[in-house]
């Protein structure tokens, strides 16, 4: 049985710069509907969101198009957002690297585990090594699985979606918005997005994030008093005979069980996917 003093859970997900989603609301029975739009409808960039199982939100890792840092930027979300000007939409082995070191970073006491997907950055030799190096153990979720046993993919990404979406429609309707010579609206700035992106993750409770980690199985008491609480496992849930095969495989003692230790107050913080869009809905 292996302890762990800290467990996190992380996920890239995709923020589009008009998630309009080719969605429109007018009367019913309309006979045209006009979609207002900035046009932008595929622009993205991608956030890796971080969390332990107390309930302690890491800084979301957000990937910049732009390689030149604007230092208004850099200094208006300091201590909100971890930016990294890279230029590109999506996790290679280097930024991921980067992200490992910039927000999980080196071992200081006890055993850390780190609970992510399949994306093929994240089995990498590259990666491994990094983890390695930092004195992380991970445990991989499968192709097919992140919508059973994935945190952030069963309970942080809707809402924080959802969340940024409020925020686009605001802005749209805002009487201040800019213009195009054409008369379409602009597409958000990016110090306008980015203040999406920031509020959407303080929205998240700590009482969430504590809870999502037991709704995927990831911090139950593994003498299976906890196993109502796993989401796939209830009656009404993907798998409503999960909980009686547990028992009977506890019985067998076929489970390997993790076992997280007290909090560390001293501690700070293939598949073949071929981008994280694969993995972003």
């Amino acid at each position: 049985m292996r302890s762990y003093g800290t467990i996190f859970a992380a996920d890239e997900t995709a923020v589009f710069l008009d998630p309009t989603y080719g969605k429109c609301i007018d009367q019913k029975g309309a006979k045209e509907v006009i979609v207002v739009s900035t046009g932008h409808e595929k622009s993205r960039i991608t956030v890796m969101l971080t969390a332990t199982s107390d309930g302690r939100k890491c800084l979301p890792y957000v990937l910049l198009p732009r390689k030149m840092p604007d230092k208004k930027i850099v200094e208006k979300f300091e201590g909100k957002l971890n930016l990294a000007w890279s230029g590109r939409a999506w996790f290679n082995d280097e930024w991921t690297a980067q992200y490992l070191e910039a927000t999980i970073g080196p071992k200081m006491f006890s055993n850390r585990l780190l609970v992510w997907d399949s994306f093929r950055c994240h089995i990498s030799a590259q990666t491994k090594a990094t983890l390695k190096q930092l004195g992380l153990h991970t445990a991989v979720v499968p192709g097919g699985c992140t919508g059973f046993v994935q945190a952030p993919d069963v309970s942080w990404n809707m809402p924080f979606k959802q969340h940024i979406q409020r925020e686009y429609n605001n802005w749209m309707l805002a009487a201040d918005r800019e213009w195009t010579v054409k008369g379409n609206p602009r597409a958000p700035g990016m110090e306008v997005y980015l203040g999406w992106i920031s509020n959407a993750w303080d929205s998240l409770t700590r009482e969430a994030i504590q809870k999502s980690f037991k709704t995927c199985g990831i911090t139950n008491n593994p003498d299976g008093s906890e196993d109502h609480l796993i989401h796939c496992l209830r009656p009404d849930g993907s798998i409503p005979l999960g909980q009686e095969l547990l028992r009977k495989a506890r019985l067998e003692k076929d489970v390997e069980v993790i076992v997280p230790e007290e909090p560390d107050e001293d501690e700070d913080v293939n598949n073949g996917y071929k981008s994280d869009e694969d993995i972003a809905q």
